[in-house]
């Protein structure tokens, strides 16, 4: 596998350590944003005019000209631009500096075409570069509302028409479930946060602003389709469901893999294996949720315990704390004392007194109970018939002759002949799978299979904790 800077160009972050103004780097990574967010949806390049222009505005908002101007004096002998023209301002002179470093780093490539005109472009890693950064800049969590509905539509697209791909089924549940866990860790995450900013030295304005106007509009859209449209439980179950019907469906999964090995350079065999890892990633993520969403939901409680109480912290001790009313209090006090006042004079506030009323049955004071012992109800266990207990035990055997039917069974079986008549069982491929091997036994002399089962003299043979008499499975 091949490292990132072997695709990278070798000097590519040497713009953000150049020597001079500590500010110097941010101005070029707004620059690069600037740039990322006019190519967004132009990928066949920008007019060079376009770019200098979008970095002039810069430079003169930001007042960026002193941190620029030391940059290209530190550059040992700083080349003209060839397309630059005499006569330009100080500002675009900056800005074509800007454009030249930027193409010398590799951030961005300049085409020079027949007219003499210059187009700006941005190559791929640079696009992808700059997407994660704008995604940090603007700190919004990632979006996985809808990715499990998403993921839903697709396994019964699936399921129910023929003629839908199961390998574009496959991949983009695979991807829409990473989607979601990994949104959900940020979610998780990102509420950590919050708790740890509410309880840092705020005001109450901030405080006030941090629950109502940033938490509750960024994390809390996210956290309220969690717990209602985008709730794990509405469409977790189908998917594991019918992606553990596929994995026992070899059928299914041999047409799969060959669809895959023909869009790739996999081999049949790769194919299968990279489609039953892709399930099974599947399911392990969906099964694991339980845990992640029962720490977000703590984290939420934690969240918002912190802030209310912080809140009422500061509103009670908004003109100060009570222990330094006490001291003052007590420092007024010792001052009239030495002054010879025994007691308070005429004009200090007094001490509203309130009268109290011993508690009667009119009062609002409810004498406390004790509470009645606990007397648990009866419980009634219910007695099948014998008629119900037969059809529930149908129903049990209907359900895995659906996994394992006779045909599927006679299928695999006869695969393991290889032309021979007889085949003993230590001779079976999958002789260390005691689920296959007990069904294959089973299913022996059924009227739907081609093979039958004959028990042969010798020493019982172990397979994992248990001894099987040896047998030979015999072709019909």
């Amino acid at each position: 596998m091949s490292n990132p800077f072997d695709i990278l160009p070798p000097n590519l972050f040497n713009v953000f350590t150049s020597v001079g103004f500590a500010s110097l780097q941010r101005h070029y990574m707004a620059i690069l944003i600037r740039i990322y967010s006019l190519a967004e949806f132009n990928r066949f390049g920008l007019a060079r005019e376009t770019v200098i222009a979008e970095i002039v505005d810069y430079i003169k908002e930001s007042d960026a000209e002193n941190e620029v101007k030391a940059d290209m004096a530190n550059q040992a002998a700083p080349e003209p631009d060839p397309v630059s023209m005499a006569g330009q301002k100080p500002e675009q002179t900056y800005a074509s500096y800007l454009v030249r470093r930027l193409a010398e780093s590799g951030w961005i490539e300049r085409e020079q075409h027949a007219d003499y005109s210059e187009t700006i472009i941005l190559p791929d890693y640079a696009f992808t570069l700059l997407e994660a950064l704008r995604s940090i800049q603007e700190q919004k969590p990632r979006e996985f509302k809808g990715q499990l509905y998403a993921a839903h539509q697709l396994i019964t697209s699936a399921k129910t028409h023929k003629d839908f791909s199961p390998t574009l089924a496959v991949s983009q549940t695979y991807e829409n479930i990473r989607q979601v866990v990994r949104g959900l860790n940020e979610l998780n995450q990102n509420i950590r946060r919050y708790v740890e900013r509410a309880t840092k030295q705020m005001d109450v304005a901030n405080l006030l602003r941090l629950q109502f106007d940033d938490y509750t509009q960024t994390l809390g859209p996210a956290y309220h389709a969690l717990k209602t449209s985008d709730h794990v439980s509405r469409y977790r179950r189908d998917i594991i469901n019918q992606i553990q019907e596929w994995l026992v469906d070899d059928d299914w999964l041999a047409r799969t893999a060959e669809e895959l090995a023909a869009q790739s350079r996999l081999s049949p065999a790769q194919a299968e294996h990279e489609i039953n890892q892709s399930l099974l990633f599947i399911v392990h993520q969906l099964d694991g949720l339980d845990p992640l969403i029962a720490d977000i939901d703590q984290r939420h409680a934690q969240y918002l315990r912190t802030s209310f109480r912080q809140i009422r912290y500061k509103l009670g001790n908004a003109d100060g704390s009570f222990k330094d009313k006490l001291v003052s209090l007590a420092q007024h006090l010792s001052a009239l004392r030495a002054e010879g006042f025994d007691e308070l004079p005429d004009d200090a506030p007094r001490n509203t007194q309130q009268s109290v009323r011993v508690p009667d049955q009119k009062s609002f004071y409810t004498m406390p109970q004790r509470r009645a012992p606990f007397t648990p109800d009866s419980i009634i266990i219910p007695t099948l018939h014998p008629d119900d207990l037969a059809a529930l035990h149908a129903l049990t055997m209907q359900d895995v002759t659906q996994a394992f039917s006779p045909e599927k069974v006679n299928r695999k079986v006869l695969g393991f002949f290889n032309g021979h008549k007889r085949l003993p069982i230590a001779e079976i491929p999958i002789r260390d799978d005691l689920h296959w091997l007990t069904t294959i036994i089973a299913y022996a002399h059924h009227p739907e299979v081609s093979y039958g089962l004959e028990i042969v003299e010798g020493e019982a043979i172990r397979i994992g904790q248990y001894k099987v008499i040896p047998f030979d499975l015999v072709k019909l």
